[in-house]
């Protein structure tokens, strides 16, 4: 008979760590979880399930281990594929091979190697020949996973039944001559951001060719504030990079570059180089309202609630800019601010003091005015140039935002709608009604990696949903957050037939040779020349030299700026205030599926396979709540392990309901919920985690 062994001891010396304050409390509940949460037998199917059910959850993994047989699993891509009758050159049976591609997401690229054996990729490393290497985070490693993800789209579909590939080709040949019949007249595609030069080159085509369809990049967590803050204070189509390898003094103004924000790899590493004790050790100030990873390493942390950040924000600039329209502005936003005056003085005093050194970053989630404010800090810093460069943006400007493209639904104007990626029947803005609207294309053409809930959506006359290819699985490129041009090339055929955005665009403008393999060496041929080893060695190496974006010297247009601050409207919130972010790990929900991610530990939560209502430990007193503490009227059971406060929280009459969680460190007033779960169609291993916080949104 088995002996169950009891829970490690505490240790009797050194220090001792708690997990959260109800542990810290040490109470009953929390004791119970603690001890069960690494019980024996824990490997086995959970009560429930049956054995057949835990085999299908579990068949990602085994197909990912090498279970997959000689099947699908080992096909190479059809543009390189070599009978093993002929052995390819350099090929060791049961050997490691490395190949140089990118992971490509919200418009910018993470270049990475990803070894392989008998043709089945296994492993994503960075690569770090990249001039520009930063190495990887939890979402790249973690994209092996989806690519053997059962629950990914396995057939093309015209109204709900299941076509060939060939017919879908057909279909948008088809499509393509009515839409050039036209000039594109009634052709709305809305796509996600993507860094492609040959997906920039197809948008162009576009424009030339179909002059009268539109183009809408939409991601509900988007980046490009950023790009459209610099655009408009430089006077030019620019957009900030910022080396924190370089800077000694940092204010962050709600940016939690160490986690959420994008390419937050790269920041990592390059504010850990300049973080080693001594003279010359960086020193890092944070203003933000949740508990954030760079709120955690911060030297001086200010901790606000959203709508008071623009007033911290010109409070610090009204110290450094003095004088002039600008200075005005500055003090004329700052009135009100938190009694942070001293903080905010230190602050400037101490980034002046580090002219040239320093740096000033504001958020995805800030408005413009913010943006504009910490540029016209780093300007009057000496960082422009310095800490702060300006790249010129390489990707054509949005025509339109999601918001135009459902008053368009609305009016009847769509008369076919192009989805590339995304889900916006679940993450468009609750108050676009898009799912609805949709319905009012007379055709609808989706490009998606599962059957979700955007692929429900039905239209009058004609719905195509295509399977799309894992970028594992087919040809690309992209713009790594430097600009230099890295490749994606694919490791193995598509395991279940799918296409990409490139075949797809190149067929509806009629290419002769829609494949994304023809349109990537098109578009390396028109940069670089029909040179074969400079393609090889782009290949190769994963990158091509000298590609990166140059600095672009440039003045601050400070009247631009100046008219801009002073048509912003300062938010008044009274009570409380709900911040909705964008999740660590499963992002805004498209990596949902992927039980890799969902059982990764929230960064400052810890908390797995669900999000959770955060409010400050003051907030939660007052309100008489608590994180799991202990069981309360309307507490439910959370996960089988302890009873649970439960809430609900109600914006402009829309509610939504979940798990509170107290978070030390949380700025009082504030309620935190991030995206992404509760999707109401997913596939196993995402369903039923979490809420849904989009009806917010």
């Amino acid at each position: 008979m088995k002996t169950i062994p009891p829970p490690c001891p505490e240790p009797d010396n050194g220090p001792k760590y708690w997990r959260s304050l109800a542990q810290l409390n040490e109470t009953p509940e929390v004791r119970q979880w603690i001890e069960q949460e690494f019980p024996a037998g824990a490997s086995l199917a959970p009560e429930g399930e049956s054995r057949r059910d835990w085999m299908k959850l579990m068949s990602a993994s085994f197909l990912l281990a090498g279970l997959g047989g000689a099947g699908a699993g080992c096909r190479r891509p059809e543009e390189q594929f070599l009978p093993f009758g002929k052995q390819p050159e350099n090929y060791v049976h049961g050997g490691w091979q490395y190949y140089a591609t990118a992971f490509a997401s919200h418009g910018t690229a993470v270049p990475v190697l990803v070894k392989s054996t008998d043709g089945r990729p296994v492993k994503v490393e960075p690569n770090d020949k990249h001039p520009n290497s930063s190495g990887t985070d939890a979402v790249v490693q973690a994209s092996i996973l989806g690519l053997y993800d059962p629950d990914r789209a396995h057939r093309h579909t015209l109204n709900g039944n299941d076509v060939k590939l060939e017919a879908v080709r057909d279909g948008l040949a088809a499509l393509s001559k009515k839409l050039a019949g036209q000039a594109g007249e009634g052709l709305y595609i809305l796509a996600e951001r993507s860094s492609s030069p040959t997906r920039a080159r197809l948008q162009t085509k576009f424009a030339d060719t179909l002059s009268r369809a539109r183009w809408v990049n939409y991601e509900p967590v988007d980046f490009a504030i950023g790009r459209a803050a610099a655009s408009l204070a430089f006077a030019a189509d620019v957009q900030p990079f910022y080396k924190l390898d370089a800077t000694k003094r940092i204010l962050s103004l709600d940016a939690d570059f160490l986690g959420a924000e994008l390419d937050s790899s790269r920041f990592s590493r390059g504010f850990a180089r300049n973080r080693k004790p001594g003279e010359q050790m960086n020193r890092l100030y944070v203003v933000e309202s949740l508990m954030t990873l760079t709120g955690g390493q911060a030297d001086h942390r200010l901790r606000v609630k959203p709508s008071d950040v623009v007033k911290v924000a010109a409070q610090v600039a009204s110290y450094v800019v003095t004088g002039g329209e600008l200075g005005e502005a500055l003090k004329a936003l700052a009135k009100g601010a938190p009694t942070a005056a001293k903080w905010a003085e230190e602050c400037a005093k101490d980034l002046v003091a580090h002219r040239g050194e320093s740096m000033v970053i504001a958020g995805y989630a800030q408005p413009l005015a913010v943006h504009l404010i910490a540029l016209a800090l780093n300007e009057a810093l000496g960082a422009i140039g310095k800490t702060v460069e300006l790249h010129k943006a390489e990707q054509p400007a949005d025509t339109g935002t999601i918001l135009d493209l459902a008053a368009a639904l609305k009016a009847g104007e769509v008369d076919t709608l192009v989805i590339l990626g995304g889900n916006p029947a679940y993450n468009a803005p609750a108050d676009s009604n898009f799912a609805n609207l949709a319905k009012n294309a007379k055709t609808i053409v989706r490009l998606g990696a599962y059957e979700d809930e955007t692929a429900s959506i039905r239209a009058q006359a004609a719905t195509w949903h295509l399977a799309s290819a894992h970028y594992l699985e087919a040809w690309g490129d992209a713009r790594s957050s430097d600009g230099s041009i890295v490749p994606i090339q694919p490791l193995i055929e598509p395991l279940f037939g799918g296409v990409n955005e490139l075949e797809v665009l190149a067929s509806l403008l009629g290419v002769e040779k829609p494949a994304a393999y023809q349109q990537v060496r098109e578009t390396f041929t028109g940069l670089f020349g029909a040179d074969e080893q400079a393609w090889k060695k782009f290949l190769f190496q994963g990158f091509v030299e000298g590609s990166a974006s140059k600095p672009v010297n440039l003045g601050l247009d400070a009247g631009k700026v100046v008219a801009e601050l002073a048509g912003f409207k300062t938010p008044q919130a009274t009570g409380f205030e709900v911040v909705i972010s964008r999740d660590t790990k499963i992002d805004d929900g498209r990596y949902s599926n992927n039980g890799w991610l969902q059982e990764l530990p929230d960064a400052v939560t810890k908390v797995t396979w669900e999000n959770v209502i955060q409010v400050s430990a003051k907030t939660g007193k007052e309100l008489g709540l608590s994180g799991g503490e202990k069981a309360t009227d309307n507490a439910q059971a959370h996960d089988g392990q302890y009873n649970q406060t439960f809430v609900k929280i109600t914006v402009n009459g829309v509610s939504v309901e979940g798990p509170v969680w107290i978070q030390p460190g949380l700025a009082d007033g504030v309620v935190a919920i991030s995206l992404g779960y509760g999707r109401k169609v997913t596939g196993r291993v995402g369903r039923g985690c979490g809420f849904d916080a989009y009806p917010l949104f």
